[in-house]
Parts: C-alpha cells; sequence; structure tokens
C-alpha cells in the first residue's frame, strides 16, 4: 500500500534539515515537486492504473532525494566532479533505510530502486522485466521534461555558471553537433563548451521513452523556448545552432 499523503508529509520534513532560501537547495526542491506532476501527467495519458500512478509518484519524489545533501557537501550538483546523486539517493534510501520514513510496505522497494538508480544513466542498464523498465522509463521522461522548464525559467548563471553573454560568445565542438545532427542523446563527457552543455539539455528529445512525452515537449514549445534563450554571436555558430533547432523541431513534428 502506498500512502501519498503520507511520503509528501516525510520528504517535507526531510528538507526541512535543510536551508530551502539557497538558490539551489530551492532549485531542487521545486524540481522534485514540479517533476511528480509531470510523472502524473504521463500516467494520466497513458491510462496507467491508480495504484502505478502513486508508485510512480513516489519515485518522483524520491528520485533527487540525494541532490540536498549533495550541494551541501560539494557546492555543486555536477556528478562527474562530486559524486552520482542517483545511486547516492538509492543509498540514503536503501542502506541507511530512509526509505521506510516515506512508505512501509516493502513490496515495491526493488522498483524503486532501480527506477531511482537509472533515472540519471546515459543508457539504461540491460536485464530488466517490462514492469522494472515502465517506471524507469517513466521516471527518466519526468525528469527530462520538467528539465525544460528549469532552463527556461533559471537564470544562465544558475545553470551553465556563466552569462548569457558569455555563453553566446561560445562555439560547438565538433562531436556535439555531430551527435545533434543524427538526433543522439550527448554523451557529458563530450561536451567542452558552456554551449555544448545546453545543446545537451535539449537533446534530451532523443531520448524519451513515450510518444505522450513528446507531445508534452511540442505542446509546450519547448523546442523553439530552448533554443531562444540563446543567441551566439559568430555568425558560423548561429548558423550551426539555427541547423539544430531545425533538426529537433522535424524530430518532434516526425515522432510526436
Amino acid at each position: 500500500m502506498i500512502d501519498l499523503s503520507h511520503a509528501f508529509l516525510a520528504f517535507d520534513h526531510y528538507i526541512s534539515n535543510y536551508d530551502t532560501s539557497i538558490p539551489s537547495i530551492h532549485l531542487k526542491l521545486v524540481h522534485t515537486y514540479e517533476v511528480v506532476k509531470v510523472s502524473d501527467y504521463l500516467c494520466d495519458q497513458l491510462h496507467l492504473s491508480e495504484e502505478d500512478k502513486q508508485l510512480a509518484a513516489l519515485i518522483a519524489l524520491l528520485h533527487d532525494i540525494g541532490r540536498f545533501e549533495q550541494w551541501i557537501r560539494y557546492q555543486s550538483f555536477a556528478d562527474y566532479k562530486t559524486i552520482d546523486h542517483a545511486l547516492f539517493s538509492s543509498d540514503l534510501l536503501f542502506h541507511q533505510q530512509l526509505i521506510r520514513e516515506f512508505i512501509v510496505d516493502e513490496q515495491y522497494d526493488e522498483i524503486i530502486k532501480n527506477a531511482i538508480e537509472q533515472h540519471n544513466k546515459y543508457q539504461v542498464d540491460d536485464g530488466f522485466d517490462e514492469r522494472n523498465l515502465l517506471f524507469i522509463h517513466l521516471i527518466r521522461d519526468a525528469d527530462k521534461l520538467d528539465n525544460f522548464r528549469v532552463k527556461e525559467e533559471e537564470h544562465m548563471e544558475n545553470i551553465l555558471y556563466k552569462t548569457v553573454e558569455e555563453v553566446n560568445q561560445e562555439t560547438i565542438s565538433p562531436k556535439i553537433y555531430e551527435q545533434f545532427s543524427h538526433q543522439e542523446l550527448i554523451y557529458g563527457p563530450n561536451r567542452i563548451t558552456h554551449l555544448d552543455m545546453w545543446l545537451s539539455y535539449i537533446a534530451f528529445i532523443f531520448d524519451l521513452n513515450f510518444k505522450e512525452s513528446l507531445i508534452y515537449i511540442k505542446d509546450n514549445h519547448w523546442v523553439e523556448r530552448s533554443f531562444s534563450r540563446l543567441h551566439p554571436t559568430h555568425q558560423d555558430t548561429l548558423q550551426q545552432y539555427l541547423d539544430l533547432q531545425q533538426i529537433a523541431l522535424d524530430f518532434i513534428e516526425a515522432n510526436a
């Protein structure tokens, strides 16, 4: 049995240990609640059962629970510089038994653990059954979809740690241009410039699992809105940027 009201109260209690006036902490708190909303939307669109919708919501609530401690310890959300936040979240919940604060029933533990550990991977590991994959794909999509909202609402300095003017003066690395052109999710270590990082966020569209997620992108015009936040100053880079925007729009049109 899943008691979401209890889980949300437990989450509020956990968050009370952190200063939510810190912009980065507040960002992740809002992100958590918004991912729950997107998860609910996807479950409704997919006509899932109420039990599955509640389980997906619980996973969404807990998927980034390690982010808050990550920031306090490292003053950074960059996993490659600090810790894998998904594995850290899983460790907090299952090795330190924090999960029992949110749900008493143990029958969902395997699905929750797998979904959280897989939500930020470049590629999902092999070997999961259809039911586990359902919740892995739900949280991966919900997380990516809300990232478009985050990237629009937050100041560029809070996202890329550079001003818009500084990012606009950068170029697109050849490997990033190639991966985006081939409609591929961008491999993080290939990114060199902050403009590369921005494009890698938009490239999330190439790794969405449900048609409903692509419709969500199309209906909210997230591709256009994301590209419009930057305007590269170098003419060649601007042309590349506009070419990639068209590739993204064509992908959405063909697949939504």
